[in-house]
């Protein structure tokens, strides 16, 4: 893989310089990103979850193994639900951050206090948690406003890493500036506005929340451009679901099923890939029809940057 390295800056990967497409292709044996579901519970209820679906949770022991068979991944997440619910996610994450060049966690941050925030500390490189807008907002789309921002705080005194997502509604657009404002505050070193995808508890959204490219890609442009008159910190990112994008990303559910995501056209949203409890992972990544789409989404060629 030596045509991608990681920026921790800027949380991405990046091609080094002249690098053709055929040559990445090429030379990245394995996934450069993988989203592993340690649960499907969750501690919030959010209006356009795409993983409301229930599983079992996996025991400790699948996911130590599991973590053997994804050896040559540079960056995996530990995600969920709320991975923050098992009572094991210390041990998990000290055992993933030992074998991965870089460990992210999403949570909610609404169960993290200051405790649990020093317990994290030199586990994890980084933490994604959600924010879309002021409390009344936020609180209507994805809930617990209060406790969200006690986590991002108890996060920056313990001296992690956060970064923020926000979901593209027509009910959260306009409060875009807002959230950066906020991210710039309490020291969040990304920002990501992202569309939500129609399967799950999103499939319920009316059409009158979904938001249009132009108009998303005009806030976006207004936030770069307040980022400069403001002096906001944080890097602003826009991601687009669309022929470029499909697929790009590869969730291991907890039974070990892998999935592309996004799939239109998909009954479901997503594509079967693969069968960790069966197939190994170049088995897997050989037979992924996403491949140049997962290498252009994860350094950046398909992401609006600001």
């Amino acid at each position: 893989m030596d045509a991608v390295r990681f920026d921790r800056q800027k949380h991405q990967f990046a091609l080094e310089d002249h690098t053709e497409d055929d040559d990445v292709l090429e030379s990245v044996g394995a996934p450069l990103s993988m989203i592993v579901q340690v649960t499907r519970r969750c501690v919030l209820r959010c209006s356009f979850c795409s993983e409301s679906d229930e599983f079992p949770d996996p025991t400790t022991a699948s996911l130590m193994t599991l973590r053997q068979k994804l050896r040559g991944i540079r960056r995996v997440y530990l995600s969920g639900g709320e991975p923050l619910l098992r009572q094991d996610i210390f041990d998990l994450l000290r055992a993933y951050h030992d074998d991965f060049e870089v460990v992210g966690l999403p949570t909610s941050c609404t169960t993290i206090d200051r405790s649990v925030a020093k317990r994290l500390g030199g586990l994890v490189h980084y933490i994604n948690t959600g924010l879309d807008g002021p409390r009344a907002t936020n609180d209507l789309v994805r809930g617990n406003y209060d406790g969200i921002l006690r986590g991002i705080l108890n996060l920056r005194d313990a001296g992690l890493e956060v970064s923020l997502s926000t979901v593209v509604l027509t009910r959260t657009l306009p409060y875009m500036p807002y959230v950066v404002q906020v991210a710039d505050t309490l020291g969040a070193t990304k920002v990501k506005m992202a569309f939500p995808v129609l399967r799950g508890r999103a499939k319920t959204l009316p059409e009158s929340e979904i938001t249009t490219k132009d108009e998303t890609v005009r806030m976006f442009e207004k936030l770069v451009q307040l980022k400069k008159e403001l002096g906001w910190r944080p890097s602003i990112k826009l991601a687009l679901w669309d022929q470029n994008t499909e697929g790009y990303a590869l969730l291991v559910y907890p039974n070990q099923q892998v999935y592309a995501w996004p799939v239109y056209g998909a009954p479901d949203g997503v594509m079967h890939v693969g069968d960790l409890s069966k197939q190994d992972l170049e088995q897997i990544w050989q037979a992924y029809p996403f491949k140049r789409n997962h290498i252009n989404k994860y350094v950046g060629r398909t992401t609006y940057n600001g």
